[in-house]
């Protein structure tokens, strides 16, 4: 066995290649390979699988070295939309180049990274939902890991240093969009990084075609009403927000 296709044992369920670009981890549906070169077109880590076994995934590696490609049909549906589009006479509209998952380096000298959920984060999910008084129902491992399978891409976290610091959870029911637990560290908030991951989410939203995309407020959070309104959100209920994405 070639040196750069032997793994090491992370943590339960997650192993890393000698070089640390690719990391396996073990999902509800199988084992994933992850890609730490390689991006999606939502600029995230580009993943295989899900696989039946280890030795499955990591047998991938090999093949995953010259042109992995991405578990979801994000880039059919894409090139399908523009494809309909140019037939309707309207160029499709073109979208500027997402920005590197990786952010600038901060003051401690770690870099501020945006990727999708993994297993593993559930605890530090449920922590992070606690601390700032979301009441965390239905948010147990299995349903993460249904709503990250269900909806590839759009379930993000931004982590420092490898700390879980922000969340922002994107949904599509085939009619409209949803964005779920939109949280920050007390730690890391006024930097932007809500702001951020939003934007992801509906990036992705548009992409898959999704028209509109609303969110549920609390009533008593006057924070959470001037994030939302100082993104383009209009009040279509008493505490429902939504937003325009121009998608067809």
């Amino acid at each position: 066995m070639a040196e750069d296709e032997k793994l090491k044992r992370e943590r339960a369920g997650t192993y890393s290649t000698a070089d640390g670009r690719f990391t396996v981890e073990q999902s509800t549906t199988g084992w994933l390979v992850l890609d730490g070169e390689q991006t999606n077109e939502l600029g995230l880590p580009l993943a295989r699988g899900p696989f039946a076994t280890l030795e499955d995934a990591r047998a991938s590696i090999a093949d995953a070295r010259h042109g992995p490609r991405p578990i979801s049909d994000l880039g059919e549906r894409r090139r399908a939309k523009a494809a309909k589009a140019a037939s309707a006479g309207s160029p499709a509209p073109e979208r500027q180049a997402r920005p590197a998952r990786k952010a600038a380096r901060r003051a401690t000298g770690q870099e501020l990274v945006i990727r999708e959920i993994r297993v593993a984060d559930g605890d530090s999910l449920r922590a992070l939902w606690a601390s700032v008084g979301f009441r965390s129902v239905g948010d147990d491992d299995r349903a993460l890991a249904r709503l990250v399978r269900r909806n590839p891409g759009l379930a993000l976290v931004a982590t420092e240093g490898g700390r879980i610091v922000a969340t922002a959870l994107g949904a599509w029911d085939g009619r409209r969009g949803w964005i779920y637990h939109v949280a920050t560290a007390e730690s890391h908030r006024r930097r932007g990084i809500a702001s951020k991951l939003v934007e992801r989410v509906e990036a992705g939203l548009g992409d898959l075609g999704c028209p509109k995309v609303n969110v549920i407020v609390r009533d008593e959070s006057d924070d959470g009403r001037e994030f939302w309104t100082a993104r383009g959100y209009a009040v279509h209920a008493a505490k429902q927000f939504g937003k325009e994405l121009g998608g067809s």
